[in-house]
């Protein structure tokens, strides 16, 4: 019985532990973890799925809302143009990997509509060359007026 609270007890506190980690403490690590988050997402950004972007905009809110709130009365002028930028530099990470994606959808589509139309001419081409064969047989004497 021992045993079984002793790692009740150790799998709270070590979920604590994991779980206040990303949580800042102070102004000053909620600053820098800011943009530390921000610098991570432009460099991995363009390579996220849609479940990380996810948990990226989760984290954002907290970051624009919960955390901002809690330090708002602490931050300097300095902060909170650093939180400005950090802000911006999110957004266009998020609008770039969401044009590349945007894009990556035109080509995709632009290939299936360029195998659609290939297929579609030949058919027309084909049925076209059916239809004036017979014509080119026929002798059309025009002089015979």
């Amino acid at each position: 019985m021992k045993r079984i609270t002793f790692f009740v007890i150790l799998s709270a506190v070590l979920l604590c532990i994991t779980t206040s980690c990303n949580v800042p403490m102070s102004k000053d690590g909620y600053v820098k973890g800011f943009v530390a988050f921000v610098e991570e997402v432009e460099a991995n950004g363009s390579n996220y799925t849609l479940k990380e972007w996810e948990k990226a905009d989760d984290r954002f809110e907290n970051y624009t809302e919960d955390y901002y709130e809690r330090f708002a009365d602490k931050l300097t002028p300095a902060d909170q143009k650093t939180l400005g930028r950090c802000a911006a530099k999110y957004a266009k990470a998020r609008a770039a990997s969401a044009l590349k994606g945007l894009s990556d959808d035109i080509e995709e589509g632009a290939n299936f509509m360029e195998g659609y139309a290939d297929e579609l001419g030949t058919e027309v081409r084909e049925g076209m060359g059916q239809m004036v064969q017979p014509m080119e047989n026929d002798d059309w004497d025009d002089d015979d007026d």
